[in-house]
C-alpha cells in the first residue's frame, strides 16, 4: 500500500502561500510605470466614462438601422357614440302605404335602419415599409456610424492624455523623492560642517561669526527639506487620483531615462496628421457634415412608402355592410408617394446652412493641424534643449562635486570660510535638482510628443 507524504504537501502549500505573500507585498511596496498604466486602465473613472459613452453610441447606431425595416403595430379602440348612425325611410313607408291603399303603414315593418352599433370595439395590425426616401436612411445610417467612430476617437483621445497625466504624475512622486534625498543629503552635509565648525571655534581657529553662519545653514537647509516633503506628500495624492487609488506604493521603480534613437521631426508630424486623435475627430465631423449635406439635399425627392392594414377582431358593429360586420376580417395595401412643393424655400436655406457647417468644419481643419504640426516642433525642440541640458549638468555635477570636496578641505585646514562651503553644497544641490527637473521635463514632453502623435502607447516602452 502507497504511504502519502503528508509532511511533503504540507511544505508545498506553506511554500505557495510563502511566495503568494511575498509577490502581494512586493507589488503593494513597489510599482513600475506599466503597472500603474495597468491599474489607470482598470479604474480610473474618466476610462471608465468614455467608454459608456462609446458603448451608448454603438446602440444608437445599431438602432438607426431599424429604420430599413417594416414597421408593425398593433392597434385597437373602443368607442361609444351618444346615438346610433342611420336612416329613417318610415315617411316614404308612410306615403307608398297610402298609394296603395294600406290602412297600417306598420304592416310593411320598420324602415328604420341604423347602420352601426352605439359600441364599437375592433383592433387589428398595421405596417408601413419605406421603399424611398431621397437617401435619409442612408445619409442617417451613415452619420451614426461616424458618430460611433467619434466616440472611439475621444476614448483614445482621454486614453492619450491620461498616459501624458501619468507620466507628469508618477514621474512627479520620482522627482519629488529625489529631490528629498538631495535636501537630506545637504542637511546631513550643513550638520557635519556644523560639527566641524564647533570643534574649530573651541580650538579658537574660526571666529564664533563662521559658526554662527554654520547654524544658519543648518536651519536653512532643514527648512527645505521639510518643503520638499510636502511637495511629495501632495505629489503623491495627485497621482493615487489618477490610478484611482488611496495610496501609492512607497518605491516607484522606473526611473528617469532618455531615449537615444529618437525619430526625426518629420517621423512625428505625419504621424500627429495621420493618427492624432482630435484631427481624426476633426475628419470624422466633416465626413458627418457630407452626410448632413446629403440630408438637407433628399428633401427635394419624394417619400415613397408600402403600407398594409387589417382588423383582427371587432365586434361586428357596422350592420348592412359587408366591412365590419358577420366576423370578417378585412384589410388594405398600398403604396403611398408624398412631395414637397412649397415650404418657403425652408429646403434651399437648410441645403446652403449644411454647406456652410462643411465649409466651417474644412477651415478648422486646415487650422488645426497647422497648430498640431507647429505643437509637434516646439516639443520635439523642447526634447532636444532638455536633453542638451542634462548632458551639460552632468558636466557641472562633476565640477560642483569636486568644488565641495576641495572647499571641506580648505575649511578643515583653515584656508576656507564657513560660507564658502555652505555655497559649494548649495551649488552642488542646485545642480542635482536641476538635473532631476529637467529628467522629469523630459519624460512629461516626450510623453506630450508621443500623445500628440497618436503614440502614446509607445511611452510604456522607454519606461521597462
Amino acid at each position: 500500500m502507497r504511504v502519502l507524504n503528508f509532511r511533503g504537501y504540507y511544505f508545498l502549500s506553506i511554500l505557495t502561500i510563502a511566495c503568494m505573500f511575498f509577490s502581494v507585498k512586493t507589488y503593494s511596496q513597489s510599482m513600475s510605470f506599466s503597472q500603474a498604466y495597468q491599474q489607470m486602465n482598470s479604474e480610473n473613472s474618466s476610462l471608465k466614462a468614455s467608454q459608456k459613452m462609446q458603448e451608448s453610441q454603438s446602440f444608437k447606431e445599431k438602432a438607426v438601422k431599424g429604420l430599413r425595416y417594416p414597421s408593425v403595430k398593433a392597434f385597437g379602440m373602443g368607442v361609444w357614440f351618444d346615438r346610433s348612425l342611420g336612416i329613417d325611410l318610415n315617411g316614404l313607408r308612410n306615403g307608398l302605404a297610402d298609394f296603395v291603399q294600406i290602412p297600417n303603414p306598420n304592416e310593411l315593418g320598420d324602415w328604420k335602419m341604423d347602420f352601426n352599433k352605439r359600441a364599437m370595439v375592433f383592433g387589428g395590425v398595421s405596417l408601413e415599409m419605406p421603399l424611398f426616401t431621397g437617401g435619409k436612411i442612408n445619409a442617417a445610417i451613415e452619420a451614426e456610424r461616424l458618430r460611433s467612430q467619434i466616440a472611439a476617437t475621444e476614448f483614445d483621445n482621454v486614453q492619450s492624455a491620461l498616459v501624458t497625466q501619468l507620466a507628469e504624475r508618477y514621474f512627479m512622486v520620482k522627482l519629488t523623492q529625489e529631490a528629498v534625498i538631495v535636501r537630506e543629503k545637504v542637511l546631513k552635509a550643513m550638520q557635519k560642517h556644523l560639527a566641524d565648525a564647533t570643534k574649530l571655534e573651541e580650538h579658537g581657529m574660526i571666529a564664533p561669526v563662521e559658526k554662527l553662519g554654520a547654524q544658519v545653514a543648518v536651519s536653512e537647509a532643514n527648512r527645505e527639506l521639510e518643503a520638499i516633503k510636502k511637495d511629495a506628500v501632495l505629489a503623491r495624492i495627485a497621482l493615487a487620483n489618477t490610478l484611482e487609488m488611496d495610496d501609492v506604493p512607497v518605491h516607484l521603480s522606473s526611473e528617469f531615462f532618455l531615449v537615444d534613437n529618437l525619430e526625426d521631426i518629420e517621423y512625428y508630424r505625419s504621424a500627429a496628421v495621420d493618427n492624432y486623435p482630435l484631427l481624426q475627430k476633426i475628419e470624422l465631423e466633416k465626413q458627418l457634415a457630407h452626410q448632413g449635406v446629403k440630408v438637407a439635399k433628399s428633401d427635394r425627392l419624394p417619400s415613397v412608402a408600402a403600407f398594409g392594414q387589417t382588423i383582427l377582431t371587432h365586434n361586428n358593429p357596422i350592420s348592412g355592410l359587408d366591412i365590419l360586420y358577420n366576423n370578417n376580417k378585412p384589410w388594405v395595401v398600398g403604396v403611398g408617394v408624398s412631395y414637397s412643393i412649397f415650404e418657403g424655400f425652408k429646403t434651399k436655406n437648410e441645403i446652403k446652412a449644411a454647406k456652410a457647417t462643411l465649409e466651417t468644419v474644412e477651415y478648422l481643419q486646415d487650422q488645426a493641424i497647422s497648430e498640431v504640426k507647429m505643437l509637434v516642433a516646439k516639443l520635439y525642440q523642447d526634447l532636444q534643449k532638455q536633453q542638451e541640458q542634462i548632458a551639460n549638468l552632468n558636466v557641472q555635477l562633476e565640477l560642483a562635486t569636486e568644488f565641495v570636496r576641495v572647499r571641506n578641505r580648505a575649511f578643515s585646514e583653515g584656508f576656507a570660510s564657513s560660507s564658502e562651503v555652505v555655497d559649494a553644497e548649495v551649488a552642488l544641490s542646485v545642480v542635482e535638482l536641476l538635473r532631476l527637473e529637467a529628467h522629469f521635463q523630459y519624460a512629461v514632453e516626450l510623453a506630450g510628443l508621443l500623445e500628440v502623435s497618436g503614440m502614446s502607447r509607445n511611452f510604456l516602452e522607454y519606461t521597462n
